[in-house]
């Protein structure tokens, strides 16, 4: 079967959308989540936002379930997420929310809005800017922007793993990762079962390919985004 029965690791809902869309594209993927979801309790802080930047569909999610979110988020300057999975929910709750045209990080940053006053941008020290996103994963944006605004940080979620012992790995031709931490989970397994450490590991970002490279995965390639369309083409890629 090869490449073309990857494994699709994210969690759901965005495991079976993916799949979905890789079988219109001619694959036979596998759907086995690899971490679960689940939301924390959270309360919208007592300092109301300039700017609100959503870091996945799980925390646009979980924000729109929290009382008097929807009215601080209409209220507010200025919207982001880092892709259209994220902004998708916020959209249809009547929110203008822009997306940059990569769905990761370093992206985010470059938009005017999150970018500094001292650094050509439109974020005054003042400005209140809230992180929506899900413990641990990258600390990137706050590590930039923390010390240039009034920054708070909004855990709302995180990721649990998933017991993957009825997995059959057989006929995985590739594995399709969306985070390291669906990573980790995935190699365990992937070991477990005597996996060989050149199966193709298709990943959304640099970092996660590293980390894949550092478990000791020889064909790695960076999809450069979660997104279908960017699924694809590395899983073509990966066909070669």
């Amino acid at each position: 079967m090869g490449v073309t029965t990857p494994w699709i690791t994210y969690s759901q809902p965005g495991a079976e959308r993916l799949a979905q869309q890789l079988r219109d594209a001619g694959f036979s993927p596998i759907v086995e989540p690899a971490t679960a979801i689940q939301f924390l309790p959270w309360s919208v802080p007592a300092q109301l936002p300039d700017r609100i930047i959503f870091l996945s569909q799980h925390a646009a999610f979980r924000f729109l379930q929290t009382p008097d979110a929807l009215s601080v988020a209409s209220r507010c300057e200025f919207l982001a997420a880092i892709g259209e999975r994220s902004a998708e929910s916020l959209r249809r709750s009547g929110l203008r929310v822009v997306v940059p045209e990569l769905e990761h990080s370093e992206a985010l940053l470059t938009l005017p809005e999150l970018r500094p006053v001292a650094d050509g941008g439109l974020l005054r020290p003042a400005d209140t800017v809230w992180q929506v996103g899900g413990t641990g994963g990258r600390n990137l944006i706050a590590d930039t922007l923390a010390d240039k605004c009034r920054w708070q940080r909004c855990d709302v979620y995180k990721r649990t793993g998933v017991n993957l012992d009825h997995v059959d790995i057989a006929h995985v031709g590739a594995l399709v990762v969306g985070s390291i931490h669906g990573l980790e989970q995935t190699v365990a397994h992937w070991r477990a079962c005597g996996g060989a450490p050149n199966i193709p590991v298709i990943a959304p970002s640099g970092r996660v390919v590293t980390r894949a490279k550092q478990l000791g995965f020889t064909c790695c390639f960076n999809a450069l985004g979660n997104d279908g369309e960017s699924i694809i083409k590395a899983l073509r890629a990966a066909l070669g």
